[in-house]
């Protein structure tokens, strides 16, 4: 049983679903939901099993504490490339809301409002084998592999299905990526060429670094060094996914625009990849750049926090006031990575997992709002309360969920990377706390505006949620809620790996360090 490829089975089970599919007739829109439905749950499943299976020490004598390893040659000299997979703390948490989304998204979507059904499954089983590719990718080019082969799918699903203005929104997301990701091309390559032993593999990049060089000189004028260079390629590539303040500018219009079903997944768990390449890869292979534009990343931090605050204020589209209000509680995952100590960076993992489970459930919620009244405006949408009561109750834990009410699982993340922040500077939590004030004021207006003003006519009449749809919604309402009176669980595997993430990025001066005592707190 050590010799299956766990790892393996999680990346390449969509995927053989994938092509599965393809011998379905399209008009067989039942058997391929169920086809895709069986994929994502084996696989979450599976998940399931490798993270509860995480207790104990991971493997000893290696830069990463990975639990599950798989490495075997991929391409040979000159080039030495690993297939290499590998699951810490921080990618269980990942993979396991990866799962889930993808699991979500197979779920809800629709055999009747989906044209071209097979041609959607199929690339949604896609999406998750890339993404997963990204989260277990030890080796850099692998890990490039993925990041791009992401964008294949993606572009397919956003640019067929959605609104009408989701040509322009698919076009601008995938410049502003590709664009980033060029540069961390080019990253990888220098890693590449400058390492010691020429791998790509990131346990051997960490293990043996290479020269840090002298600053450029461009006409008297010193520059950055190579390794800031690298390092700010990297940054620009992770935080236009994440995305941070002024690299966010294609997220609302791409939420707008996006299926339900795709924005599950896309919202839950894509831009989440952004904070996941600063804890695996930035902040652990340039300990030093990383501390040289500390109070940049910082300060872009909180600018996210409150700019996305106004701007979910200044919205009347449901939508797009759900996207603005994730660009802000995304810059709140920033600022716990950018403190870069245990508090901050284990707070960020845990609010990695939050997020993903609340945005997918507004999303779920304004797309059930939607399909019933047949627009987003919320000065349209009034008086759901007496027409929606069982969802009024879903919208009623959620919203207070995403505000960070204690007792539901945003206050354990977002407390935990308060406490990080202001170890690192007492003004941070203080600016970021406007972002939880503001927080409070568009969520309650959304929910109080939709559920408790007076009826308007595109609210007259309309259904409360079916029974499968309020099924869907079930196991992330008692997410929130159990994560929130009890998050220890999630606190000690993300602790599994925090230890060494603020270690490496600390460099080879760090001092020692004392992981946080796993007391049942929201850390």
């Amino acid at each position: 049983m050590t010799n299956i490829p766990w790892l393996s089975i999680v990346i390449f089970l969509p995927l053989t679903a994938s092509l599965a599919l393809q011998l379905v007739p399209g008009r067989a829109r039942g058997l391929i939901k169920g086809l895709t439905i069986a994929a994502t749950l084996a696989t979450a499943v599976l998940v399931a099993c490798l993270v509860a299976n995480m207790s104990g020490s991971p493997a000893q004598g290696t830069p990463l504490p990975l639990h599950y390893d798989e490495n075997q040659s991929w391409i040979p000299d000159p080039v030495n490339a690993h297939y290499h997979l590998g699951l810490d703390g921080l990618a269980a948490w990942m993979l396991a809301l990866n799962a889930g989304v993808f699991l979500l998204g197979a779920l809800v979507v629709s055999r009747r409002d989906v044209d071209r059904m097979k041609l959607f499954c199929g690339l949604l089983l896609l999406t998750e084998t890339a993404t997963a590719g990204v989260i277990l990718a030890a080796d850099m080019l692998l890990f490039y592999f993925f990041w791009e082969a992401m964008l294949i799918p993606l572009y397919f699903l956003l640019s067929n299905f959605g609104s009408e203005k989701r040509g322009r929104a698919t076009l601008k997301f995938i410049i502003f990526t590709v664009a980033g990701s060029l540069l961390m091309l080019l990253a990888i390559i220098y890693l590449k060429v400058n390492s010691p032993a020429n791998s790509f593999d990131l346990e051997v990049l960490l293990r043996t670094p290479g020269p840090a060089g002298d600053a450029v000189n461009f006409y008297g004028i010193h520059l950055f060094t190579p390794q800031q260079f690298a390092f700010l390629a990297f940054a620009i590539a992770f935080a236009i996914k994440l995305p941070l303040v002024p690299f966010h500018t294609w997220l609302p219009d791409l939420y707008e625009s996006c299926p339900p079903a795709a924005l599950v997944f896309f919202a839950g768990v894509v831009s989440k990849l952004g904070a996941f390449g600063f804890i695996r890869y930035a902040i652990t292979l340039f300990p030093g750049p990383v501390h040289d534009f500390q109070w940049l990343l910082l300060t872009l931090s909180v600018i996210t926090i409150i700019y996305g605050a106004l701007m979910a204020l200044s919205e009347s589209d449901i939508k797009r006031i759900v996207a603005y209000a994730s660009i802000s509680h995304l810059g709140v995952i920033g600022l716990g990575i950018f403190a870069l100590n245990a508090n901050g960076i284990n707070g960020a993992i845990i609010q990695i997992v939050n997020h993903g489970i609340i945005i997918a459930s507004l999303f779920l919620v304004l797309g059930i709002i939607e399909q019933r009244t047949g627009t987003r405006d919320r000065h349209e949408l009034a008086g759901l309360e007496k027409q929606m009561p069982y969802l009024y109750f879903f919208f009623l834990v959620i919203t207070l969920a995403a505000l960070g009410m204690p007792g539901l699982n945003s206050f354990a993340g977002e407390f935990t990377i308060m406490l990080g922040a202001f170890q690192t500077f007492w003004l941070l939590p203080v600016l970021a706390g406007i972002g939880v004030v503001l927080a409070c004021w568009y969520m309650l207006r959304l929910h109080q505006g939709l559920m408790h003003e007076p009826l308007q006519p595109r609210t007259d009449g309309v259904r409360d949620i079916s029974f499968v749809e309020g099924w869907v919604l079930v196991p992330l309402i008692a997410l929130m809620i159990g994560i929130g009176v009890y998050p220890k669980p999630v606190g000690d595997i993300a602790n599994l790996s925090t230890h060494q993430y603020v270690t490496l990025s600390s460099g080879p001066d760090a001092p020692a360090f004392t992981p946080i005592a796993n007391s049942g707190g929201p850390g």
